[in-house]
């Protein structure tokens, strides 16, 4: 498989260095689908090709030996290794907050039981009547046993431990000013600090302002329970818990206050007293029965007064007069907040401003596209300090205002637009670490949302040239006037490549999409089904980098070739290399580079695994059963579509079976790195049969086939071989301008136009239907509603030049157009020039255009719609699934091969209301889709199927 995808795209400049490499590490899936051979034709020879096949041949002993995805990011101090772990990993995080609100809770019950048992101050009835002076003793010196001390201060230590491990960065002066590690200090120090000096442990320590601290962490949590429980929860909803925690404290706060300074006065208050107190206070004018009889305790009801009723006021005039306003939109004084919501933020003020943050421009907004972006995003641990702005001219629709709340620590929302400076000025675009320009999924004229799209990037480019750029675009066209972009994600090309690629190797759009996918291989972990478990296993490989000198896996092959660390990593480590970048200014990323690039120990490789090897504790983890594996699948790679039928059939004779071997160990030594210089034969010895031929003399084809293979002729062909009419070169004319340099195998004369209609003769040939022509292999039927250059990309990896010439397949165009119309003269001269591609008028729904198109003569069907016209957007692969299911029952063996634009209408391919058993998977799918899986992908892999959404998890 060639790279005519995204072959200008991996270009990261020097600057954001970090952000880019962390971005690629887990959303470089659209590059490794296609393979670079343009210079190397070797390279489909390489361990590449067997790695990848190994990833699907492990059984579940293996899975079960392998280590799964873990967090870590090589070297980092212990503290470090902390704050990831229970920090930025969001379900340890989650349970870390809960831990540390226990104990604040837990520290707030001792107090109260340390108040219960205290009995100073009980024998004096009136304190001021003994004395002319207060005794402020019993302020400042409580009673206390020793057992109830020890866990106090057990508490308080890991209490403050928590919270030096959370604030302290390495900054105390910026520690102390925390109000949160202030009033920890408070609370926790003198404890500890009794440790050392016993006389200090009767004294006294407001360990219940704690309850504020639990308070503050109760509001973190439900910033962060969404996205571990999937569950959505409303602005309302929080506020509600806000406002009811809020209350708890402050009666809480000044019931173990007036407890506390009514030692001093003449009439004590247990806290049942001044519990009945507060509740009194605040509800009425009091009843005075309990009154504060000393300034102290008065002086703490005022300022409890003054300070709490304000913030409570504020909570409930949010709670029911800001938030009706906003929903109901039904009052005059609610319009004034409303519109200054529609308007978004300014990321210019605020706490936003000075934190690292990227751009999204987008025009629709919708919330399943932006809830996919945030969850894909925010996946990788590096982009958990990462604020997102989002900058749209569209305003929120009720969906995206309950869906933007729940990320609002990390999302702020900008209406505007990328052409306006004063909108981009508010994004702080030139502080930004890269801009993200997206194109909505429904947009049906795809022509001119590129053109805005390309208006927008310049537009950011004048602004803000530095910041780099991810721009997904529709068509392959567009990506002529934005080549500023660091990564152009092209839908066209990719979605094309990848559905013909299906032709040749069935299932790699089921891998493309779950290398997309984040996933930490936990999917069908509880599923009782053995496929589902290692299906959902090996799902969690993903993609990542690493420098070569900090390398566990490949440190060892500094000075090899890449083939050579590609093969023996994957035999010792179960890893798969894919690519490598140099440590040059400029440089780029190489797929699959071939055995003459070397390895150096600056520069960054590509590989993909279940984790990366700085969280592999024991990557030697079953490694025989890997080797084993390696070895059946490299053999089975490196025979090919030959080598697989070879395998499946009997006995071969000896004669034959001794030419095949030596034929396979001349392949395979290509791949051994060469010690040799270019004058010296690749086989020592005397054996002067074998003689050394040119790598580049395979792709270009300027040596020919040796005298015993000409006096022997073509078996397959016959007289007259296919082979003389094609020769393997550049297509000479390209379908739009921007497309990558590729080998194929092209006809040395052009065909004529009326010779590409198959449904029509012509004085060349008479022939009006597939099954005159007499092919040998099986057609592959194209059906496509609106022609467009993205075809181009199609027919590019079906004419390869890796693929054997008595393999290729042909291929039949069947166009939706009116029977008098024809396509336009530069579509057909760019086939013109392909061997065995023809085209016809037809519609994939009539079954007389199907049969004339030799439907019964064909292999696979490619189904592509690029437009529709349909109401609700769920609905838009309506026409393709019925036709799909059509298809289905008239021809069962035949493999269609198509693209939906929602994944959810995946489980409608095919679908048949009496299979029990597929019904019951599908609820076991939605169960696990729920939870984040992408396990309803898993029928992709079976019916050859791919849905746009993929798309958008690359630019994620």
């Amino acid at each position: 498989m060639a790279s005519t995808v995204f072959s200008n795209q991996l270009a990261p400049s020097d600057s954001n260095t970090d952000f880019q490499n962390s971005h690629q590490d887990m959303k470089k899936c659209s590059s490794v689908s296609f393979i670079d051979t343009t210079n190397n034709p070797e390279n489909l020879l390489t361990p590449l090709r067997k790695s990848i096949s190994s990833l699907f041949c492990q059984n579940e002993s293996a899975t079960k030996k392998t280590a799964r995805m873990q967090y870590g990011s090589g070297d980092q101090n212990f503290k470090s290794r902390l704050q990831q772990y229970f920090i930025e990993n969001h379900k340890s995080s989650l349970r870390f907050q809960l831990f540390n609100f226990f104990l604040k809770v837990l520290s707030c019950v001792l107090y109260c039981v340390r108040v219960v048992y205290d009995t100073t101050g009980e024998d004096a009835t009136d304190v001021r009547l003994a004395n002319t002076r207060i005794k402020y003793n019993a302020l400042f010196w409580v009673e206390i046993n020793d057992l109830l001390w020890t866990i106090q201060t057990i508490v308080a230590a890991i209490s403050i431990a928590v919270t030096v491990l959370v604030f302290y960065n390495g900054r105390i002066r910026r520690l102390l000013m925390n109000i949160h590690f202030l009033l920890e200090l408070i609370t926790s120090a003198p404890l500890i600090y009794s440790i050392f000096v016993p006389e200090l442990r009767t004294a006294y320590v407001p360990i219940f302002l704690n309850c504020w601290l639990a308070n503050g962490i109760l509001e973190n949590m439900l910033h962060d329970l969404h996205r571990v429980s999937q569950v959505s929860y409303s602005a309302l909803f929080r506020q509600i818990i806000s406002l009811f925690s809020t209350l708890v404290c402050t009666i809480f706060t000044g019931t173990c206050g007036m407890e506390h300074l009514q030692r001093v006065g003449s009439k004590h208050f247990d806290l049942f007293n001044s519990f009945y107190f507060i509740i009194v206070t605040f509800s009425t004018v009091g009843y005075g029965d309990f009154y504060p009889d000393v300034w102290v305790s008065q002086l703490f009801v005022v300022i409890l007064i003054v300070a709490v009723l304000p913030m409570l006021l504020s909570k409930v005039f949010f709670l029911f007069v800001v938030l009706p306003l906003k929903m109901c939109q039904c009052e005059a004084l609610g319009q004034t907040s409303l519109e200054r919501e529609k308007s978004g933020m300014d990321y210019t003020r605020g706490l936003g401003k000075g934190e690292t943050h990227v751009v999204v421009i987008i025009t629709h907004l919708e919330a399943d596209f932006i809830e996919d972006f945030l969850t894909e995003f925010y996946a990788h641990p590096k982009h958990a300090g990462i604020l997102i702005v989002l900058l749209s001219p569209s305003e929120l629709d009720n969906r995206m205002k309950f869906k933007i709340p729940l990320w609002a620590h990390r999302v702020l929302y900008i209406r505007g637009s990328a052409l306006n400076d004063e909108d981009l000025e508010r994004t702080q675009m030139a502080k930004a670490k890269a801009c993200f320009i997206l194109s909505a999924r429904h947009v049906r004229k795809k022509n001119e949302s590129d053109e805005q799209t390309i208006l927008r990037s310049w537009a950011v480019k004048d602004f803000a040239p530095h910041v780099p750029q991810f721009v997904q675009v529709f068509r392959p066209e567009t990506k002529l006037h934005i080549e500023h972009a660091e990564i152009i994600i092209c839908e066209d090309e990719f979605k094309y490549s990848l559905l013909a690629n299906n032709c040749i190797c069935p299932g790699i759009s089921t891998y493309i999409t779950l290398l997309m996918h984040t996933s930490r291989g936990e999917e069908g972990k509880k599923s009782t089904e053995p496929w589902q478990q290692i299906y959902g296993f090996h799902s969690g490989n993903e993609i990542y980098d690493v420098l070569v000198s900090d390398s566990k896996f490949f440190g060892e092959y500094v000075g090899k070739s890449f083939t050579y660390a590609s093969f023996h990593a994957h035999k010792a480590f179960g890893v798969c290399l894919v690519g490598a970048k140099r440590n040059e200014p400029g440089s780029r990323i190489l797929l699959n580079p071939g055995h003459s690039f070397l390895i150096q120990r600056l520069d960054r490789l590509y590989y993909i695994a279940l984790t990366n090897e700085e969280s592999l504790m024991d990557f030697t983890k079953g490694i025989h059963t890997q080797k084993k594996q390696a070895n059946f699948a490299s053999s089975i790679a490196n025979l090919g579509p030959a080598g697989m039928e070879l395998s499946s059939t009997v006995e071969v004779p000896e004669e034959k079976e001794t030419g095949f071997k030596l034929k396979w160990k001349k392949r395979r030594r290509l791949l051994i790195k060469s010690t040799t210089t270019d004058a010296e034969p690749l086989v020592p010895g005397n054996n002067t049969e074998i003689e050394r031929r040119s790598s580049v003399g395979v792709v270009t084809g300027e040596w020919a086939s040796s005298e015993s293979e000409e006096e022997e002729g073509c078996d397959i062909c016959g007289e007259r071989c296919i082979e003389e009419s094609i020769i393997k070169t550049t297509p000479p004319i390209s379908a739009y301008i921007g497309t990558s340099v590729y080998l194929c195998h092209m006809l040395k004369e052009k065909r004529s136009f009326c010779c590409l209609q198959i449904s029509e003769p012509c004085e060349h040939c008479k022939f009006v239907s597939p099954r005159e022509y007499g092919w040998q292999n099986p057609a592959i039927i194209v059906a496509v509603d609106q022609p467009s250059t993205g075809l181009y990309n199609l027919l590019l990896p079906l004419r390869a030049f890796y693929r054997p010439v008595h393999e290729l397949q042909p291929i039949i165009l069947l166009l939706e157009i009116e029977d008098n119309q024809k396509p336009s003269s530069a579509f057909l001269d760019v086939i013109a020039w392909f061997p065995l591609i023809y085209w016809m008028p037809g519609k994939i729904s009539s079954l007389d255009n199907l049969l004339s198109a030799g439907i019964c003569l064909a292999e696979h069907i490619i189904v592509v719609k690029e437009g529709s016209s349909a109401v609700e957007k769920y609905l838009a692969d309506c026409t393709t699934i019925i036709t799909a299911q059509k298809i289905h029952r008239m021809f069962p063996k035949l493999k269609l091969i198509t693209e939906l634009t929602y994944s959810s209408n995946m489980r409608f391919m095919q679908f048949d209301p009496y299979d029990s058993y597929a019904l019951q998977q599908s609820k076991f799918e939605k169960r696990e889709k729920k939870h984040g899986s992408s396990e309803s992908f898993q029928k992709s892999e079976s019916k050859g199927l791919f849905t746009m959404d993929a798309i958008d998890e690359v630019a994620q």
